[in-house]
C-alpha cells in the first residue's frame, strides 16, 4: 500500500469505480443518459488558454465568459468563442472573476455587466491580494471614458531599449549578449507591465481584500452587496487587536461605498453565504462560530456555536430559519441550526473526512454535502437520516486524501445535482428521471495535475464551463 499520494501519483492509479451509486425511491439502480459519459472532444465549445486560469464565471445572461489568465482577465463570447477584450490591472495573478448584472441606473450609462476580479498585489505574494471592480457594456467590452488604445509591449519595449544597448555597447564597451543587458531589458519590461497596470487603474474602483473561499458568493442575490474579507490571517495563540481581526465587508454597488465592517471572529473566515433574498449574510470561521449579520443594517443578528473545532461551510435553508454548518475537527459534522432560536436542530456524521461544499434543495427537503474523500451524501436537514450515497471505490484507502468533491449545487430547478471530483470530472444526477451524465476525459487524455479552477454553470442551467488539466476550458451542455 502507498504511504504518500500526491495529485501525479494519484491520475497515474486512478481508474474511476463506485462503492455506492444513485438509487430512485424505489431502489432501482441509476443508469447513464443517453450519449453519457462525454469524453474530450464531445463538448460543444473549447477555449483554449495560455498560462494559469483563474475560475471562470458566466454573465448572468450566459453570452460571455470571464477568465483569469495570468495576471490578465480575457472576456470571451461563448457563442463564437471570440476574445472580446482583456483587461490589465493587476501585479500579480488573478484568482478569481465573478460577474452581476448592472443596476439600473448604470444601465442608463452604457454598462451592462459589472465584473469583480481578484488578485495578488504582487507575483508570487499570496498575502496581499487587490479586488478591482469593472464595468462591461453590453458587448462585453470594458467602459472607458476615453478611446483605449492598447500599449504593444513588446515594441514598446524595444524601441525604448535600442538607443539604451546602443549607448552601454557604443559608448561603454558593453557586450550586447552579456547577461547584464538581458537584466536590463528584463528589468524595463516589468517595469513598462506595471506602469501599464497601474494606468489602466485609472478610475476605477480597487480595494484591499478577498473574497471568501470554499464557492462562497461574492454578491448578493439581487447583485446590490458585494462581500469580502480583511485581515483574514490565523489568529496567533496571544490575544490580537480587534481592528487586526478578520473582518467581513459588505460593500454597496449602487452608492459605490463601504457600507459595513462586521467584526467579531477571532480566526480565518472561510465561507460566506446569504440567503434567499440578500438581506442575511452569514459567516462560517476557523474560531468555532457562525454569525448571522442583518445586510441592510451591519448587526449581528445570532452567533451560533462556538462548536468544538474548525467550521469549514455553511449555507442558508431556503426559507432563511436555518443554517447548516460544516465542522472539520476534530470529527466532520455537519450541523442544522435554528437561527432564531440558536438552537441545534440535526446532525449529520456520516463523513470521514472534511465536507466543505454543502448545497440545500431549493424545497428545502434535502441537503447535499461532498466529502474531501469522495463521497457524497444527501440527508434530511431536520433528522439527520441519509437519504442516498454516491462513493468512489478505491482499493488503496490512502488514494481517498486526493479524491475530494467540490461544486456541489442542485440544478435546473432542483431536478438535477451536479457536482465535481477532484480530477475535473463533473458527474450531474437527474432525481425525476434517475439518469447520470457524465463529463470527464478519455482513457488516452493524459493529465500531470488537477485542475486549480472550478466549474461554472449558467444561471438557467443549460451548460457549463469547465476548467481541465490541459489548459482548456470546454462548455458543456446539461
Amino acid at each position: 500500500m502507498s504511504m504518500t499520494m500526491n495529485p501525479r501519483k494519484f491520475l497515474e492509479r486512478y481508474s474511476y469505480a463506485l462503492e455506492s451509486d444513485f438509487v430512485s425511491p424505489s431502489g432501482e439502480p441509476a443508469t447513464w443518459a443517453p450519449g453519457h459519459p462525454r469524453r474530450w472532444g464531445q463538448e460543444r465549445a473549447k477555449f483554449q488558454v495560455d498560462g494559469q486560469a483563474s475560475t471562470p464565471d458566466l454573465s448572468p445572461d450566459g453570452k460571455f465568459l470571464a477568465v483569469g489568465m495570468d495576471r490578465d482577465i480575457h472576456i470571451f463570447d461563448v457563442a463564437t468563442q471570440e476574445l472580446i477584450d482583456v483587461l490589465k490591472g493587476h501585479l500579480g495573478d488573478v484568482e478569481r472573476v465573478v460577474f452581476a448584472a448592472a443596476g439600473a441606473g448604470e444601465m442608463q450609462k452604457g454598462i451592462t455587466y459589472k465584473l469583480a476580479s481578484q488578485g495578488s498585489e504582487e507575483q508570487g505574494d499570496s498575502e496581499g491580494q487587490m479586488i478591482i471592480l469593472w464595468d462591461l457594456d453590453e458587448r462585453g467590452k470594458l467602459v472607458c471614458p476615453e478611446q483605449r488604445k492598447p500599449v504593444d509591449l513588446d515594441a514598446l519595449a524595444t524601441k525604448t531599449l535600442q538607443p539604451l544597448v546602443s549607448t552601454l555597447v557604443d559608448d561603454h564597451g558593453w557586450d550586447a549578449s552579456e547577461r547584464a543587458i538581458g537584466s536590463v531589458e528584463e528589468a524595463l519590461r516589468d517595469a513598462l507591465c506595471n506602469a501599464v497596470v497601474t494606468h489602466e487603474r485609472e478610475g476605477k474602483i480597487c480595494f484591499d481584500g478577498e473574497f471568501a473561499s470554499f464557492e462562497s458568493p461574492v454578491f448578493s442575490p439581487d447583485h446590490t452587496t458585494l462581500v469580502y474579507i480583511s485581515q483574514n490571517n490565523n489568529t496567533p495563540s496571544e490575544p490580537c487587536e480587534a481592528e487586526l481581526l478578520p473582518c467581513v465587508n459588505l460593500w454597496d454597488m449602487e452608492t459605490k461605498s463601504l457600507r459595513h465592517r462586521l467584526s467579531g471572529h477571532t480566526d480565518a473566515i472561510m465561507r460566506i453565504a446569504f440567503n434567499a433574498d440578500g438581506t442575511l449574510v452569514a459567516s462560517i470561521a476557523w474560531d468555532g462560530t457562525a454569525r448571522v449579520w442583518d445586510v441592510g443594517s451591519g448587526v449581528c443578528l445570532h452567533v451560533l456555536g462556538p462548536l468544538d473545532g474548525q467550521l469549514w461551510c455553511g449555507v442558508f435553508s431556503p426559507d432563511s430559519r436555518y443554517l447548516a454548518i460544516s465542522q472539520g475537527s476534530p470529527d466532520t459534522i455537519v450541523h442544522v441550526y435554528e437561527i432564531d432560536s440558536e438552537k441545534p436542530v440535526s446532525r449529520f456524521d456520516a463523513f470521514r473526512a472534511w465536507s466543505r461544499s454543502l448545497a440545500w434543495s431549493p424545497d428545502g427537503g434535502m441537503l447535499a454535502g461532498g466529502g474531501d474523500d469522495g463521497m457524497l451524501c444527501l440527508w434530511d436537514p431536520y433528522t439527520g437520516e441519509e437519504c442516498q450515497r454516491w462513493r468512489l471505490a478505491f482499493a488503496d484507502p490512502i488514494m481517498r486524501s486526493m479524491a475530494s468533491l467540490r461544486g456541489v449545487q442542485f440544478v435546473d430547478g432542483a431536478r438535477k445535482l451536479l457536482f465535481q471530483i477532484a480530477d475535473g470530472t463533473v458527474e450531474v444526477y437527474d432525481f425525476e428521471r434517475n439518469l447520470k451524465q457524465q463529463f470527464t476525459r478519455g482513457p488516452e487524455d493524459r493529465i500531470g495535475g488537477f485542475p486549480l479552477a472550478e466549474m461554472v454553470c449558467s444561471v438557467d442551467s443549460r451548460l457549463m464551463v469547465v476548467p481541465d488539466a490541459d489548459g482548456s476550458l470546454r462548455v458543456w451542455d446539461l
